[in-house]
Parts: structure tokens; C-alpha cells; sequence
């Protein structure tokens, strides 16, 4: 029986072939379903032949051909010409010749080639199809890289040839045997034997991409991470590190995922070669959710000693005077709030004494705000209870409460009035409190004392906006009058966490200024500001705040540096400005309240251009808030520039520097990166200028490459 039928001829000699071969076909076998443009039929031999834009269709593969042949009695199929067969994981197999059985899980295949579900391929001079799993390539090559559109015979950047490659689908892994690494047709490494996954795995266990780094401290180094599946939740990665200058270095992280939380452990340890101490560093994050309200974990971070993290660069990151550990349980339950905490510290400085640190156990936080009432109030309480202990100095225990109501008022003439009421009650049980850490004298022995703070305050507000064709305008002034006790500091209150300050447009409208407990904003002051802006139709927008507060008369509870001691503080803006998607501006000014409008602080901040090519460029210029260290003024300036040179090749330089009278470069990098669908090599080049203690200026030069399939 021979047909040239049209699209609905092809589903009817599909139905009579279905019939037909039925009777003869073992009950395992999965139907086949064939359509192309011509189709022969051999009843008596049970042999199916079609030509022209053959599709066979069985147990989930499709076969694409010029011609394909099948017999029924032996399930055997041989197809040629613009031969294609999908498998059910997205693999294409191409070849000028196939001959597939069992279902077309077997076969051998002549001048195949492969394509994988991520796009990486292969080819071979032969290929053979065993057990419907197992792909076996002779003289094959594999890469993940596209070939060259103007010369397909160029070698691509890098490709494995092996003289036998399997592709094992169950297992997801292909193996070679007598492997040679090529880049650019340039043999570079060869290996008996090589196996990586396929790219069907999430995970493997396997060595990740190595480093190189070559610095003024390690002299040449060398990372080599070895990434291990522990089961389907958890997975370690250990990276061991060998430098010429400070020898052997081992990192080591492990990280587990549930249902109900996560949790990260990383640490590492070395033996320094000139000293012969044994260095290193501990760190653990964990969160996990009991119910859907209530969370619970740590946050655990210690180092042997004072500089090991940022003299060994742990996580590529800069490290604070301290390290902080948290240990914490949270529940959020509508509109109430609990936590509790338990805080060590690891002191980093070597002008403070350890001693002098504390311990904080436990911490604990509760926060309600309730319904509001018929005419908007709103009551809201919040408490504290803390407890800090050191080995040497002060030991303090605390307990505060708030109880606070607030009532907004919209006037019919567009005005907005707030009106606060609230009553702060404080008790402190202090040992030895310390001069350093109180506004007034030592006080020895244990001292228990209180106090009980009333403050109100009413805000006014008159926002007026235009609207215009092309625009929004909005100009908003505000006044704020806070009236409060004088005082509530006195000297038996020790100051634990109100030891930095700084006076900006964030709390400008605030009625306590400080960011702790500890210390209380006390008196009457009157804070007044505008608020202006502009709102473009196509996404622009200006936006400014400015503002200054006054008090009834001086307070020497402030520092000098935070501008609030005096009756009349600085003048305090920020302007945000974006006219488009691609140009951003933010600018924040303290200025002196003086004649002169002298610069007190001033940071600017502004990004020019896209996530690939842009130019950001950040000022700074900060006064001395600090009530424990004299760090004086700073001063300092840094950009990046980062351009994608072309559709591969992008580099990125970086430098900040010290604008301070001793100051000069503190960081200079600059990085060449070449990026394209298989490959990914980072050159670049780093010079630091910190000094302290045994860390000291650092050049470094390095490298890191990534593979695809192989990171």
C-alpha cells in the first residue's frame, strides 16, 4: 500500500497502521506513531516505509528523517538522511545514519553529533545506543561553547576530546577516556580519565574551579575547592589553600536546607609558618521557624585573634571593630512583637581591654500596637529588659517601658496635625558604674535608681501639590514641638548603647534623638523642615528635605560633634535627585548654623549609567560623634567604573582614598573580564594600604576561571 496523502490522510493511515500491526506487537512494547509524506506498508512482512519529513513518535523519543524504515517484527528502525532523535531529557542525537531497536532505546549511530538540554554538544565518528540509558561516543569531542558563525570549522575557546566518551543518563555522568583539555585547538592538559555531570544535575560532588593569587603577605597561592552532595539538604565544600610565603590554609563550609529552616557552618585554620601559631576562625548561621509566627537561631561569628579575618581576607570582606554573636527567638503575632536575645562580643582593638567587653543575656523586646479608635488614635507599649556583665568595669541591668497614643487630625483645608503623648519609666541596677561609659562622675558600689520621663508632642504638616501636565509638585512644611522634662541622664545610669550619635535629616523629627535607651533627648525643642519635590510623568523625580532644630537652652548631654549641644543646632538636608532610569543622585549636608554655613558633614552619592557600564562616585566627609573613641574628622572619596568594552570583554577599576590631612590611597583594584556562554576568567590586580598591627600594605594579583558544566 503506497500514499502520498495530505495533513488529515496522514492521521488515517496512522490510525490503519495502529490497527494493523496491533495483533503482532508484544504487550510491552509502547505504540509507535508515524507521519510523513509518503508511506508504505508491507502487511504480509510487517515493514513500514516512509519518506519525506519522516516523524516516528515512541515511548516519549521522537525521530525526525528523510527516510526511516520499520520493521514491526523486529522493532527495528533505520533511518538516514537530516537524521534527528530527542529523548524524553531534552538530548538531540544528529546523524546521517541510525539504526535503533528496542523501542529506539538501542542502536548505532554513524557521524553523530549531540546537543544537551543546557546547549553544551558533542561528536563523534561513531555512536552507539545501549540499554535505552547508556551513549557511548568513539573519537568524540565535547564542548560547552557555540561554534563561530563566519568559520564553523574554527576550534571553539575549549573543547574535550576523548577516544571514548560515555553518556550515562542514569547515572547523569559522562566519562572519558584518554581526554585531552584544548583551548583555542591548543592541546593543554591530558588525563586518562575524566567524568563530570551532565547537564540534567543541580548537584555534584566534585572540584570546583581553582585560583591563583599572588600578593605582597602569601606570595603565590593557590585555591583548589573540592565541593561534596551529602544528600539532597546539606553539602560541604573544602577549600584547601597552599601559599609559598604562609604555607597551608583550610576552609571548610557545610550547609544544610529543611523544610523548616536553614543552617550555614564555615571555618578555617592554618599554622603560620614564621610564628608557628595556629590561626583561624569559626562561624555559624542558623534560622528556623517553630510555627508560622515564631522563628528561632543563631548568628555565631569568632576569630583566634584580633587581625586573622582581614589579614587572610575570610569571605573577601572588611571586619568591624567587633564581632558580634546573636543567639535570638522571634514571634510576630498580628500586631504584637516578642524577641529574645543573648549578644558576646569579640573585641578587635587593641586599645580596649577585653575585660571591658560584655555579655549581654539575655536581651529581651516586646512591641504592641493596638486597633486604632474611632477617631484614629492609635496606643501603642513597648518594653525592654537587658543584662550585661563583664569580667572587669560595669555590670548593668535594665528595664524599660513605654507607653505612647497618637491622634491624627486631616483639616478640611488640607492641613495634617499629630498630636503624641507618652511616658517613659526606666529602672537601672548598676555595679561600679564607669566614668567612660556615664555623663558624670564614677559612682561606686551598686547603685539602683530610675526614672520617669513624660513627653508630648504635636507635628504639623501642609502638604501642597500640583498637578501639570508633564509633572507632579509637592511642597510640604513641617513643624514639630516636642515639650519634655530637662535632664533624665544623671550619673548612675551608665551609657551602654547610646555611645555613637549623629545628628541628621533621619531623626530630625524624632522625639528622642538618641538610638538607645540609655540616654534621653530631655527639654523642650521645636523642629521645623520642608519637604519639596518633583515627579515626573516618565519616572523622574527630585526630592528634598531640610530642616533644623531649636531647644529652650544648651545641653551638655550631646557631644560637641553632634551639633545638638547648643540651643540652635546645624541646618540638615538631603536631596534625591533621578531623572531617569539611568542617573541617580543622593546628597546629605550638615551645615553649621553659623555665618558662614560651614561644612560640617557631607556625603554625596551618584551612579551614571546601566548594570553593565556605569560610573558611581561616592564623597564623604563625617565629624566626630563618638562618645568612647576620638576618631576626629574623616574625610574620604571612592568610585568604581565598570564598562562592558565589548560583547565578551568588560572591566571594572575601583580606588577610595583618604582626603584627611595624613590621608592618601586606601584601596586601588582594577579587573579584566572575559565572559561568553562556556567560559569566564577574571584577571585583576589590588593594592591595599591599611596598617594595623600585622596587617600591613598588600599587593595582589590574581586570577579566577570558571568552565560551564565544570563550576
Amino acid at each position: 500500500m503506497t500514499a502520498k496523502p495530505g495533513r488529515l490522510s496522514h492521521v488515517v493511515l496512522i490510525g490503519l497502521l495502529l490497527i494493523a500491526a496491533a495483533p503482532a506487537r508484544a504487550q510491552s512494547d509502547p505504540p509507535v506513531l508515524i507521519t510523513a509524506d509518503t508511506l508504505n506498508y508491507d502487511q504480509s512482512l510487517g515493514l513500514v516505509t516512509a519518506e519525506g519529513k519522516v516523524e516516528l513518535v515512541q515511548g516519549g523519543r521522537t525521530l525526525l528523517a528523510d527516510t526511516v524504515s520499520y520493521s514491526e517484527k523486529d522493532d527495528k528502525v533505520i533511518a538516514s538522511g537530516n537524521v534527528s532523535l530527542l529523548e524524553n531529557d531534552g538530548t538531540v542525537l544528529f546523524a546521517d545514519y541510525m539504526e535503533l531497536f528496542a523501542g529506539m532505546k538501542n542502536g548505532f549511530i554513524r557521524d553523530a553529533a549531540m546537543l544537551l538540554s543546557d546547549n553544551s554538544r558533542g561528536a563523534a565518528a561513531s555512536a552507539e545506543r545501549r540499554d535505552g540509558n547508556r551513549t557511548i561516543l568513539r573519537k568524540a569531542v565535547y564542548t560547552t561553547c557555540s561554534l563561530c558563525e563566519q568559520d564553523r570549522s574554527r576550534a571553539p575557546l575549549w573543547q574535550l576530546k576523548g577516544e571514548r566518551v560515555e553518556h550515562n543518563q542514569a547515572a547523569q555522568e559522562i566519562v572519558y577516556r584518554n581526554a585531552v583539555f584544548e583551548m583555542f585547538g591548543i592541546p593543554i592538559l591530558y588525563t586518562p580519565y575524566l567524568s563530570h555531570p551532565d547537564p540534567t544535575v543541580n548537584r555534584r560532588s566534585g572540584i570546583l574551579p581553582p585560583s591563583y593569587i599572588k600578593d605582597t603577605f602569601f606570595g603565590h597561592r593557590v585555591r583548589m575547592p573540592y565541593y561534596y552532595v551529602i544528600d539532597g539538604q546539606s553539602d560541604l565544600t573544602l577549600t584547601p589553600q597552599y601559599s609559598t610565603d604562609q604555607g597551608a590554609h583550610l576552609t571548610a563550609e557545610y550547609r544544610n536546607r529543611t523544610a523548616t529552616g536553614e543552617m550555614e557552618f564555615d571555618g578555617s585554620i592554618t599554622e603560620e609558618d614564621s610564628s608557628g601559631n595556629v590561626r583561624g576562625h569559626f562561624r555559624t548561621n542558623m534560622a528556623f521557624r517553630a510555627k508560622d509566627d515564631v522563628t528561632f537561631g543563631a548568628n555565631i561569628l569568632r576569630a583566634s585573634d584580633d587581625t586573622y579575618l582581614n589579614r587572610y581576607s575570610v569571605q573577601n570582606r572588611p571586619y568591624t571593630n567587633t564581632l558580634t554573636s546573636r543567639v535570638y527567638a522571634e514571634g510576630i503575632n498580628n500586631r504584637h512583637f516578642a524577641a529574645v536575645n543573648a549578644f558576646s562580643f569579640q573585641n578587635l582593638r587593641s586599645d580596649v581591654r577585653n575585660g571591658n567587653v560584655p555579655i549581654a543575656v539575655p536581651i529581651m523586646d516586646y512591641s504592641a500596637v493596638f486597633e486604632p479608635g474611632d477617631y484614629g488614635g492609635r496606643w501603642a507599649f513597648d518594653a525592654n529588659m537587658a543584662s550585661l556583665y563583664r569580667s572587669s568595669g560595669t555590670d548593668t541591668r535594665r528595664l524599660s517601658s513605654t507607653i505612647s497614643w497618637a491622634q491624627p487630625y486631616y483639616a478640611p483645608s488640607g492641613e495634617v496635625f499629630t498630636a503624641t503623648a507618652m511616658l517613659r519609666a526606666d529602672g537601672y541596677w548598676a555595679d561600679s558604674v564607669d566614668q567612660s561609659l556615664a555623663s558624670t562622675t564614677n559612682s561606686d558600689g551598686t547603685e539602683v535608681t530610675g526614672r520617669v520621663i513624660p513627653a508630648v508632642a504635636l507635628d504639623w504638616r501642609y502638604p501642597l501639590v500640583r498637578d501639570s501636565r508633564y509633572m507632579r509638585q509637592l511642597i510640604e512644611p513641617i513643624v514639630m514641638a516636642v515639650v519634655t522634662p530637662y535632664g533624665g541622664n544623671p550619673g548612675t545610669i551608665p551609657n551602654e548603647d547610646s555611645l555613637s550619635f549623629e545628628f541628621d535629616e533621619t531623626n530630625l523629627f524624632s522625639i528622642n534623638r538618641f538610638p538607645g535607651y540609655d540616654r534621653w533627648d530631655g527639654g523642650p525643642k521645636l523642629n521645623y523642615g520642608v519637604r519639596s519635590a518633583v515627579y515626573g510623568n516618565n519616572g523622574g523625580y527630585a526630592e528634598l528635605l531640610a530642616g533644623q532644630s531649636v531647644r529652650a537652652k544648651s545641653d551638655d548631654t550631646f557631644t560637641a560633634g553632634s551639633d545638638l549641644s547648643d540651643s540652635m543646632s546645624d541646618y540638615v538636608a538631603r536631596l534625591t535627585f533621578s531623572p531617569g532610569r539611568y542617573i541617580s543622585f543622593v546628597d546629605r549636608v550638615r551645615l553649621a548654623q553659623n555665618s558662614q554655613l560651614s561644612v560640617q558633614r557631607h556625603e554625596i552619592g551618584t551612579t551614571l549609567g546601566t548594570s553593565t557600564n556605569f560610573l558611581s562616585l561616592s564623597y564623604a566627609k563625617l565629624a566626630d560623634a563618638d562618645f568612647v573613641d576620638d576618631t576626629g574628622e574623616r574625610e574620604a572619596i571612592s568610585g568604581t567604573l565598570r564598562a562592558q568594552l565589548t560583547k565578551f570583554w568588560s572591566t571594572e577599576l575601583r580606588h577610595t582614598r583618604d582626603l584627611g590631612d595624613n590621608g592618601g590611597a586606601l584601596l586601588n583594584f582594577g579587573g579584566l573580564r572575559y565572559t561568553d556562554e562556556c567560559f569566564d576568567i577574571v584577571l585583576f590586580a589590588e593594592r591595599t594600604f591599611t596598617v594595623n598591627r600585622d596587617i600591613q600594605p598588600t599587593t595582589t594579583i590574581g586570577v579566577r576561571f570558571r568552565i560551564a558544566t565544570f563550576n
